[in-house]
């Protein structure tokens, strides 16, 4: 008895008011499969009655050959039920193919529910620049800042990436930004796989109506985001990114500018980066 009670008392700390259900989810299973449960020993020495056996349910009757069968009422999905996660990728995908500007974008975005992470992010971090720029990079998932001032590459990220370029003749305002994601997982946690493949159509839509000449991926999270996540580019290895329609783009893969303080490792890695798109730009004019 003194088990039970305590059982009683850590329910009550934790907030359990009432009960879900007067059994619980495994025996309600087996009673409705018309299994016994297993017989357990009770605190007092006596053994629990035994669930009653459940007649299985009349089949029906077998549909004739080349006829359609209407689902049940009971089968039929709720009013309010989740969205098929496939079906929720294919609405991103045709919300984000509607846009034809990078504000439409940006519209579509803030009016697709699909994802989770539009509703706890604060702003929507859109991709940004002139169009058909020399260079877009695409950074990682928005941090605080960039999702305090919905702005791409701003605070920490804005000031790496303009020390990146300081030594560089690229003006940043002659550049395309995006993030990698449009909205800042919680707490900045890394985005699941289900997220990245929600958020993917609207990158891949950015990319078509900014049309840049080519396109570096700061970080791991934008390349798996562009190229799939079962790709791993090689760094200082220009790849090709297709899409239906357009022109194939040169990419690189690079470290994230956050990383300019990581190491002498990986700053030696950034320079030997910008040195191979500065020698792309110079080859192409």
């Amino acid at each position: 008895m003194e088990a039970h009670l305590s059982l009683l008392r850590l329910y009550t700390e934790w907030g359990v008011d009432f009960a879900m259900a007067d059994l619980p989810r495994a025996a309600r299973a087996m009673q409705e499969t018309g299994l016994r449960l297993p017989r357990t020993h009770h605190p007092d020495g006596a053994s629990p009655p035994p669930m009653p056996h459940q007649p299985a349910p009349a089949r029906r009757p077998a549909q004739a050959s080349g006829s359609t069968a209407r689902p049940h009422a009971s089968a039929r999905a709720p009013v309010g039920a989740p969205v098929p996660i496939g079906d929720s990728i294919e609405q991103a995908r045709l919300a984000a193919e509607k846009a034809d500007t990078i504000e439409a974008l940006l519209s579509s975005m803030n009016s697709f529910d699909g994802c989770p992470l539009r509703t706890t992010a604060t702003h929507t971090v859109p991709p940004r620049g002139p169009l058909r720029a020399p260079v877009l990079f695409i950074g990682d998932a928005p941090d605080a800042d960039e999702d305090r001032s919905g702005q791409v590459f701003s605070g920490r990220c804005g000031a790496a990436l303009d020390e990146m370029l300081a030594p560089l003749p690229l003006a940043r305002d002659t550049l395309a930004l995006a993030p990698a994601l449009p909205w800042r997982p919680p707490g900045g946690r890394p985005p699941s796989d289900l997220e990245q493949r929600l958020c993917r159509p609207f990158l891949e839509r950015a990319v078509t109506l900014l049309a840049p000449r080519r396109i570096v991926l700061c970080g791991r999270l934008a390349a798996h985001m562009l190229l799939g996540p079962e790709t791993a580019p090689p760094r200082r290895q220009w790849l090709s990114f297709e899409q239906p329609g357009q022109p194939a783009r040169p990419v690189l893969a690079m470290r994230h500018p956050l990383q300019l303080q990581a190491s002498a490792t990986a700053r030696r890695e950034i320079w030997h980066a910008l040195m191979m798109v500065m020698q792309s730009l110079r080859t192409e004019s």
